[in-house]
């Protein structure tokens, strides 16, 4: 069928100039059998990520997005009793994004497992960044473990905190360096064509760069299809306003159309990009899933903490 193929030109009215485009499908590698791709269409069309790979490198074709924004009163509508104190079974790691703000940090706890994002919760920890407190009690909230329905207990696997800001740079590295073990690091959101999350070129420092365009896009797919992201009703009403308080406008700079991501108007984004921090800095996990569910089901189950009740009389 190769062998005998030829190229047909779609638009011959097109003088001196010739273009040309084909996919995997016309490849006689026997790793791209048609079986094959087949294979590896069935593992991909349940995560948005993994089918966009696998039509733009094997179907040669471009990625169009469902909508360019998405409803928060329609996000809110689909959460569902899970949270981190009810670990749904299908998260296997979690990770945590933090936004630092002037006056407090914004945290939120991500839940993944093989195809789908699990939005656990938010929290808020007020303080300033300065104050030593502040990061006490993100170093307390960030130890935290929540059992797993299958058995054992999860803990934070990875967590980005946002040093973008040069105010709070440096607060944000030497709280983090000696965390890294613990995979908790400081990141720097970059705009443009990036990877989700690489470490900084500049030496001797253990800033990590985060692809924020590419992970919101990512995000929206996900946010729009209505699907591979599941929300918790333990999340305050704000964080869909936050998580939707974005979307993706297409201007001409130069006379080059671009794609950029505006604000809506009134609205703040922190719980966004504490989101966005989260999803990126799983890729610094390298878990065996397989594994971590074994390791689950074998270990004993975490008792919930005893219930203590505090008598109206001692507050007399």
């Amino acid at each position: 069928m190769v062998a005998l193929g030829r190229w047909r030109a779609t638009q011959p009215k097109v003088r001196g100039h010739a273009g040309f485009r084909c996919n995997v499908l016309v490849s006689t590698l026997a790793n791209a059998s048609w079986g094959n791709i087949a294979k590896e269409f069935l593992g991909a069309r349940r995560n948005v990520d993994q089918l966009q790979t696998w039509t733009n490198t094997l179907m040669a074709e471009g990625w169009r997005e469902a909508l360019e924004e998405v409803d928060e009163t329609a996000l809110a509508s689909r959460a569902e009793p899970f949270g981190l104190r009810a670990i749904p079974a299908g998260a296997l790691i979690v990770t945590a994004g933090v936004d630092v703000q002037r006056d407090r940090l914004e945290v939120v706890f991500i839940g993944h497992g093989r195809d789908e994002l699990f939005v656990l919760g938010n929290a808020v920890i007020w303080g300033l960044p300065e104050d030593d407190g502040t990061w006490a009690e993100l170093d307390e909230l960030l130890r935290s473990t929540w059992p797993h329905p299958n058995g054992g207990v999860l803990r934070i696997d990875a967590a980005a905190i946002d040093a973008g800001d040069g105010g709070t740079m440096d607060r944000v590295l030497s709280f983090c360096q000696p965390r890294f073990g613990r995979r908790i690091v400081a990141i720097k959101g970059a705009s443009g064509n990036r990877p989700a999350i690489v470490p900084s070129k500049t030496k001797g420092s253990k800033l990590f760069i985060v692809g924020v365009d590419g992970e919101k896009s990512r995000l929206l797919a996900r946010l729009a299809r209505g699907a591979g992201i599941r929300f918790s009703r333990d999340l305050e009403l704000r964080y869909f306003d936050e998580i939707a308080s974005e979307r993706v406008v297409v201007k001409y700079i130069r006379g080059v159309p671009t794609r950029l991501w505006e604000r809506k108007l009134g609205l703040r984004a922190e719980c966004l990009d504490a989101t966005v921090y989260a999803i990126a800095v799983r890729g610094l996990v390298s878990i065996n899933l397989t594994r971590r569910e074994e390791d689950l089901k074998g270990a004993p189950a975490m008792k919930p903490a005893p219930r203590v009740i505090q008598s109206a009389w001692m507050k007399r």
